[in-house]
């Protein structure tokens, strides 16, 4: 689905828009001309929706070179290894994820948890990925005309980070949120072992400190223009002492 000339939604799940499998988080791709960058891979069980929908929007299966991960939860990096499978990828995240990812450790995403509770089929497995860049607090990597920069944000998860993109051809700066926040000011609270109410609240008073016109969150709608409000309202709640909502 285009959402701007350069930009599309590939992948969207039931906390989304319903455009692929349901356990899906939100899949960006930037399009820069001769080599696409996708940002989270879903949770892989319904790789040839997203491909389909790529191909739909035009894009060339080929040119889809670069994949970036924000956190290792199945809905975010599950699908990492059967994307993998069916494009020549390259794939970036932070250290912590890197450890999750390459030995597909259930147990440190707690998907043996959400298994048992439903929240996963019984037969899911998260299938181990090598990542080919590791990259730190701060680092930038530039694919053509995207200069990509790292922004690490725990509490959602202990390995969370976000992505601040500036696109040189329009110089608009996105903010690829994943699970940090979301539309609203809102963030997911949920009862796993790194799920961490400080950390998020931090996490979310440093994003305030970026500048970027839109948001594209891991669910919910995206805003393609002011979406620093969305950051404003959860830091209006924070400095009260009290918690932003949760979308669960």
């Amino acid at each position: 689905m285009r959402i701007e000339p350069n930009l599309y939604l590939v992948g969207s799940g039931q906390l989304g828009f319903d455009l692929t499998d349901l356990y899906d988080c939100n899949m960006y791709l930037f399009d820069t001309g001769d080599i696409s960058v996708l940002f989270d891979s879903g949770a892989g069980m319904d790789v040839d929706q997203i491909l389909d929908i790529c191909r739909q929007d035009g894009l060339d299966l080929s040119q889809i070179n670069h994949l970036f991960l924000t956190h290792a939860h199945t809905d975010h990096g599950g699908g990492a290894a059967p994307l993998r499978d069916r494009l020549d990828l390259t794939i970036y995240a932070s250290g912590s994820t890197t450890k999750i990812v390459t030995t597909g450790d259930e147990a440190a995403i707690s998907l043996d948890i959400a298994r048992a509770g439903g929240m996963y089929p019984a037969d899911y497995i998260y299938r181990a990925c090598p990542v080919d860049h590791i990259l730190e607090d701060g680092g930038v990597v530039e694919i053509g005309p995207l200069k990509i920069e790292l922004i690490f944000t725990p509490g959602h998860s202990h390995d969370h980070h976000c992505y601040l993109v500036t696109d040189a051809r329009s110089n608009k700066h996105y903010l690829v949120g994943g699970d940090a926040i979301f539309f609203g000011g809102k963030v997911i609270w949920q009862n796993t072992y790194d799920c961490n109410v400080p950390q998020t609240n931090a996490s979310i008073q440093r994003l305030a400190n970026y500048n970027f016109e839109a948001l594209l969150p891991g669910h919910l709608n995206f805003s393609l223009k002011n979406g620093k409000r969305h950051i404003e309202t959860a830091c209006a709640i924070i400095d009260t002492l009290a918690c932003p909502p949760s979308i669960l």
